[in-house]
């Protein structure tokens, strides 16, 4: 027997809630990417350009 699949048409939409919900959570991310990224930089940079330096210190941002 085959099976056969009928697409039906999906009623699904975005209401202003759940599309602020998704914008927020793609805003908040490239956020966090931005914060994770300034981390990376401030933290392997030095010991990879400049030697065997020390990181700096988080809180001088």
């Amino acid at each position: 027997m085959e099976n056969i699949t009928v697409l039906t048409p999906l009623l699904a939409y975005f209401d202003p809630g759940s599309g602020s919900l998704v914008l927020q959570a793609v805003v908040g991310g490239a956020a966090g990417l931005v914060v994770f990224a300034k981390y990376l930089w401030t933290t392997a940079a030095p010991r990879l350009f400049r030697g065997t330096k020390e990181p700096r210190d988080m809180d001088q941002f």
